[in-house]
Protein backbone atom coordinates (compact mmCIF):
# COMPACT_ATOMS: atom_id res chain seq x y z
CA UNK A 1 0.00 0.00 0.00
CA UNK A 2 1.39 3.45 -0.83
CA UNK A 3 0.40 7.04 -0.08
CA UNK A 4 -0.28 8.53 -3.53
CA UNK A 5 -1.46 11.87 -4.85
CA UNK A 6 -2.44 11.25 -8.47
CA UNK A 7 -3.14 13.39 -11.49
CA UNK A 8 -3.83 11.41 -14.64
CA UNK A 9 -4.53 13.11 -17.98
CA UNK A 10 -6.12 10.93 -20.59
CA UNK A 11 -4.96 11.65 -24.16
CA UNK A 12 -7.52 12.10 -26.89
CA UNK A 13 -8.69 8.63 -27.81
CA UNK A 14 -9.80 7.10 -31.08
CA UNK A 15 -13.25 6.53 -29.49
CA UNK A 16 -13.54 10.24 -28.72
CA UNK A 17 -12.61 11.09 -32.33
CA UNK A 18 -15.21 8.68 -33.62
CA UNK A 19 -17.81 10.38 -31.42
CA UNK A 20 -17.40 13.69 -33.30
CA UNK A 21 -19.58 12.72 -36.29
CA UNK A 22 -22.32 11.66 -33.87
CA UNK A 23 -22.07 15.01 -32.11
CA UNK A 24 -22.34 16.87 -35.41
CA UNK A 25 -25.38 14.80 -36.35
CA UNK A 26 -26.95 15.54 -32.99
CA UNK A 27 -26.40 19.27 -33.47
CA UNK A 28 -28.05 19.02 -36.84
CA UNK A 29 -31.06 17.33 -35.25
CA UNK A 30 -31.26 20.09 -32.65
CA UNK A 31 -31.18 22.72 -35.40
CA UNK A 32 -34.01 20.86 -37.10
CA UNK A 33 -36.02 21.12 -33.89
CA UNK A 34 -35.30 24.85 -33.79
CA UNK A 35 -36.96 25.21 -37.17
CA UNK A 36 -40.08 23.60 -35.78
CA UNK A 37 -40.14 25.55 -32.50
CA UNK A 38 -39.54 28.80 -34.37
CA UNK A 39 -43.16 28.55 -35.50
CA UNK A 40 -44.29 28.86 -31.85
CA UNK A 41 -44.56 32.64 -31.85
CA UNK A 42 -47.00 32.96 -28.95
CA UNK A 43 -46.33 32.02 -25.33
CA UNK A 44 -48.63 31.58 -22.32
CA UNK A 45 -47.54 31.06 -18.70
CA UNK A 46 -49.21 30.06 -15.45
CA UNK A 47 -47.98 29.49 -11.91
CA UNK A 48 -48.97 26.55 -9.71
CA UNK A 49 -48.29 26.74 -5.95
CA UNK A 50 -48.86 24.23 -3.20
CA UNK A 51 -47.66 23.79 0.41
CA UNK A 52 -47.73 20.46 2.27
CA UNK A 53 -46.83 19.33 5.77
CA UNK A 54 -44.39 16.45 5.93
CA UNK A 55 -43.79 14.30 8.99
CA UNK A 56 -40.18 13.74 10.17
CA UNK A 57 -38.55 10.99 8.13
CA UNK A 58 -40.81 11.70 5.15
CA UNK A 59 -39.97 11.73 1.46
CA UNK A 60 -40.29 14.24 -1.38
CA UNK A 61 -40.28 13.27 -5.07
CA UNK A 62 -40.53 15.50 -8.14
CA UNK A 63 -40.87 13.88 -11.57
CA UNK A 64 -40.54 16.30 -14.47
CA UNK A 65 -40.26 15.96 -18.25
CA UNK A 66 -39.20 19.24 -19.85
CA UNK A 67 -37.78 21.82 -17.45
CA UNK A 68 -35.38 22.31 -14.57
CA UNK A 69 -35.80 21.46 -10.86
CA UNK A 70 -34.36 23.80 -8.23
CA UNK A 71 -34.41 22.65 -4.59
CA UNK A 72 -33.41 24.36 -1.34
CA UNK A 73 -33.59 23.35 2.30
CA UNK A 74 -36.32 25.16 4.23
CA UNK A 75 -37.29 25.40 7.87
CA UNK A 76 -39.88 23.39 9.77
CA UNK A 77 -41.89 20.58 8.21
CA UNK A 78 -43.33 22.45 5.22
CA UNK A 79 -42.80 21.43 1.60
CA UNK A 80 -43.36 24.39 -0.72
CA UNK A 81 -43.66 23.70 -4.44
CA UNK A 82 -43.86 26.38 -7.12
CA UNK A 83 -44.26 25.23 -10.73
CA UNK A 84 -44.02 27.64 -13.63
CA UNK A 85 -45.86 26.27 -16.67
CA UNK A 86 -45.00 27.60 -20.13
CA UNK A 87 -46.72 26.70 -23.39
CA UNK A 88 -46.07 28.00 -26.89
CA UNK A 89 -48.20 27.91 -29.99
CA UNK A 90 -48.57 29.29 -33.47
CA UNK A 91 -51.17 31.72 -32.12
CA UNK A 92 -52.65 32.83 -28.79
CA UNK A 93 -55.45 30.26 -28.88
CA UNK A 94 -53.19 27.27 -29.52
CA UNK A 95 -50.77 28.42 -26.82
CA UNK A 96 -53.59 28.68 -24.26
CA UNK A 97 -54.90 25.26 -25.25
CA UNK A 98 -51.45 23.72 -24.83
CA UNK A 99 -51.10 25.39 -21.41
CA UNK A 100 -54.42 23.91 -20.28
CA UNK A 101 -53.26 20.42 -21.27
CA UNK A 102 -50.24 20.52 -18.94
CA UNK A 103 -51.08 18.46 -15.84
CA UNK A 104 -49.39 18.45 -12.45
CA UNK A 105 -50.46 15.40 -10.48
CA UNK A 106 -50.19 15.03 -6.71
CA UNK A 107 -49.82 11.92 -4.57
CA UNK A 108 -49.61 13.28 -1.06
CA UNK A 109 -49.69 12.04 2.52
CA UNK A 110 -48.02 13.12 5.75
CA UNK A 111 -45.11 10.78 4.96
CA UNK A 112 -44.80 11.34 1.21
CA UNK A 113 -45.12 14.18 -1.29
CA UNK A 114 -44.91 13.12 -4.94
CA UNK A 115 -45.44 15.60 -7.77
CA UNK A 116 -45.49 14.43 -11.39
CA UNK A 117 -45.63 16.47 -14.61
CA UNK A 118 -47.81 15.20 -17.44
CA UNK A 119 -47.26 17.00 -20.73
CA UNK A 120 -49.64 16.84 -23.69
CA UNK A 121 -48.85 14.34 -26.40
CA UNK A 122 -49.04 14.72 -30.14
CA UNK A 123 -48.79 11.69 -32.41
CA UNK A 124 -47.59 9.55 -29.50
CA UNK A 125 -44.81 11.97 -28.53
CA UNK A 126 -44.57 14.67 -25.86
CA UNK A 127 -44.93 18.20 -27.23
CA UNK A 128 -41.43 18.92 -25.95
CA UNK A 129 -40.78 22.04 -28.00
CA UNK A 130 -43.98 23.79 -26.99
CA UNK A 131 -44.46 22.99 -23.31
CA UNK A 132 -42.27 23.24 -20.23
CA UNK A 133 -42.57 23.16 -16.44
CA UNK A 134 -39.89 24.49 -14.09
CA UNK A 135 -40.01 23.67 -10.37
CA UNK A 136 -38.77 25.58 -7.34
CA UNK A 137 -38.97 23.52 -4.13
CA UNK A 138 -38.30 24.29 -0.45
CA UNK A 139 -38.38 21.27 1.83
CA UNK A 140 -37.17 19.96 5.22
CA UNK A 141 -33.41 19.47 5.07
CA UNK A 142 -33.47 15.96 6.57
CA UNK A 143 -36.18 14.45 4.37
CA UNK A 144 -35.31 11.86 1.74
CA UNK A 145 -35.71 13.16 -1.80
CA UNK A 146 -35.73 12.12 -5.45
CA UNK A 147 -35.71 14.53 -8.39
CA UNK A 148 -35.88 13.46 -12.03
CA UNK A 149 -36.27 15.29 -15.32
CA UNK A 150 -35.58 14.54 -18.98
CA UNK A 151 -34.65 17.92 -20.47
CA UNK A 152 -33.37 20.31 -17.84
CA UNK A 153 -30.97 20.59 -14.94
CA UNK A 154 -31.35 19.56 -11.31
CA UNK A 155 -29.97 21.95 -8.67
CA UNK A 156 -30.06 20.94 -4.99
CA UNK A 157 -28.75 22.86 -1.96
CA UNK A 158 -28.50 22.14 1.76
CA UNK A 159 -30.14 18.71 2.10
CA UNK A 160 -29.00 16.12 4.65
CA UNK A 161 -31.28 13.16 3.89
CA UNK A 162 -30.83 10.62 1.10
CA UNK A 163 -30.84 12.47 -2.23
CA UNK A 164 -31.30 11.03 -5.72
CA UNK A 165 -30.99 13.40 -8.69
CA UNK A 166 -31.33 12.20 -12.29
CA UNK A 167 -31.57 13.92 -15.66
CA UNK A 168 -30.98 12.96 -19.28
CA UNK A 169 -30.16 16.24 -21.00
CA UNK A 170 -28.88 18.67 -18.39
CA UNK A 171 -26.48 18.98 -15.50
CA UNK A 172 -26.78 17.98 -11.83
CA UNK A 173 -25.45 20.38 -9.21
CA UNK A 174 -25.60 19.61 -5.47
CA UNK A 175 -24.21 21.99 -2.83
CA UNK A 176 -23.72 21.63 0.93
CA UNK A 177 -25.00 18.06 0.95
CA UNK A 178 -24.70 16.22 4.27
CA UNK A 179 -26.31 12.88 3.45
CA UNK A 180 -26.11 9.99 1.00
CA UNK A 181 -26.32 11.12 -2.62
CA UNK A 182 -26.79 9.49 -6.02
CA UNK A 183 -26.51 11.78 -9.03
CA UNK A 184 -26.51 10.86 -12.71
CA UNK A 185 -26.91 12.41 -16.15
CA UNK A 186 -26.42 11.31 -19.74
CA UNK A 187 -25.62 14.63 -21.42
CA UNK A 188 -24.33 17.22 -18.97
CA UNK A 189 -22.03 17.46 -16.00
CA UNK A 190 -22.27 16.36 -12.37
CA UNK A 191 -20.92 18.67 -9.67
CA UNK A 192 -21.31 17.75 -5.99
CA UNK A 193 -20.08 19.57 -2.89
CA UNK A 194 -20.35 17.56 0.33
CA UNK A 195 -20.55 19.27 3.71
CA UNK A 196 -20.32 15.77 5.17
CA UNK A 197 -20.07 12.29 3.67
CA UNK A 198 -23.22 10.35 4.59
CA UNK A 199 -23.18 6.78 5.84
CA UNK A 200 -24.43 5.59 2.45
CA UNK A 201 -21.63 7.38 0.62
CA UNK A 202 -21.94 8.87 -2.86
CA UNK A 203 -22.58 7.47 -6.33
CA UNK A 204 -21.96 9.79 -9.30
CA UNK A 205 -22.35 8.83 -12.96
CA UNK A 206 -22.12 10.76 -16.23
CA UNK A 207 -21.94 9.64 -19.85
CA UNK A 208 -21.08 12.87 -21.68
CA UNK A 209 -19.66 15.51 -19.36
CA UNK A 210 -17.33 15.95 -16.42
CA UNK A 211 -17.76 14.87 -12.81
CA UNK A 212 -16.56 17.02 -9.91
CA UNK A 213 -16.69 16.09 -6.24
CA UNK A 214 -15.54 18.16 -3.26
CA UNK A 215 -15.58 16.74 0.26
CA UNK A 216 -14.08 17.59 3.66
CA UNK A 217 -10.37 16.73 3.79
CA UNK A 218 -10.85 14.63 6.94
CA UNK A 219 -13.55 12.43 5.37
CA UNK A 220 -13.11 8.69 5.76
CA UNK A 221 -14.06 7.06 2.46
CA UNK A 222 -13.42 4.10 0.19
CA UNK A 223 -13.11 5.52 -3.33
CA UNK A 224 -13.62 3.83 -6.69
CA UNK A 225 -13.31 6.05 -9.77
CA UNK A 226 -13.17 5.08 -13.45
CA UNK A 227 -13.38 6.90 -16.78
CA UNK A 228 -13.28 5.71 -20.39
CA UNK A 229 -12.30 8.90 -22.22
CA UNK A 230 -10.91 11.64 -19.99
CA UNK A 231 -8.61 12.20 -17.05
CA UNK A 232 -8.71 11.60 -13.30
CA UNK A 233 -7.49 14.32 -10.96
CA UNK A 234 -7.40 13.64 -7.22
CA UNK A 235 -6.61 17.25 -6.42
CA UNK A 236 -3.90 16.46 -3.91
CA UNK A 237 -5.98 13.98 -1.89
CA UNK A 238 -3.73 11.30 -0.39
CA UNK A 239 -5.07 7.79 -0.90
CA UNK A 240 -3.91 4.35 0.09
CA UNK A 241 -4.27 2.85 -3.37
CA UNK A 242 -5.00 -0.76 -4.21
CA UNK A 243 -5.41 -0.10 -7.94
CA UNK A 244 -3.86 2.72 -9.89
CA UNK A 245 -4.02 3.31 -13.65
CA UNK A 246 -4.86 5.99 -16.15
CA UNK A 247 -8.49 4.84 -16.28
CA UNK A 248 -9.16 3.60 -12.78
CA UNK A 249 -8.40 4.48 -9.16
CA UNK A 250 -9.25 2.34 -6.15
CA UNK A 251 -8.20 3.48 -2.71
CA UNK A 252 -8.96 4.51 0.85
CA UNK A 253 -9.07 8.06 2.14
CA UNK A 254 -8.10 8.50 5.80
CA UNK A 255 -8.28 4.76 6.38
CA UNK A 256 -11.50 4.12 4.47
CA UNK A 257 -15.20 4.51 5.17
CA UNK A 258 -18.48 4.91 3.25
CA UNK A 259 -18.18 4.11 -0.47
CA UNK A 260 -17.69 6.78 -3.13
CA UNK A 261 -18.31 5.36 -6.60
CA UNK A 262 -17.65 7.60 -9.62
CA UNK A 263 -18.05 6.46 -13.21
CA UNK A 264 -17.65 8.54 -16.38
CA UNK A 265 -17.53 7.79 -20.08
CA UNK A 266 -16.65 10.96 -21.97
CA UNK A 267 -15.30 13.63 -19.63
CA UNK A 268 -12.91 14.18 -16.78
CA UNK A 269 -13.21 13.27 -13.10
CA UNK A 270 -11.98 15.73 -10.49
CA UNK A 271 -11.91 15.19 -6.71
CA UNK A 272 -10.74 17.76 -4.19
CA UNK A 273 -10.94 18.81 -0.56
CA UNK A 274 -13.36 21.59 0.37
Amino acid sequence: MSQTALRVVRPRSRAAMLALPLLVASLGAVQGCDVVTAEFKHSETAEWRKTYQLAPGGRVEINNVNGRIHVEAGTGNAVEVIAKKVAKGANETSAKQALERIEIREDVSTSNVTITTKLPRSGGFFEMGGTQVSYTVRMPAGADAKFTTVNGGVDVTGLSGRVTAETTNGGVTARDIAGTIEASTTNGGVEVDLARLGEGGAKLECTNGGIKLRLPADSKATISASVTNGGIDLGGLSLETSQLSRRRVEGRLNGGGPPIHIEGTNGGIHLAAR
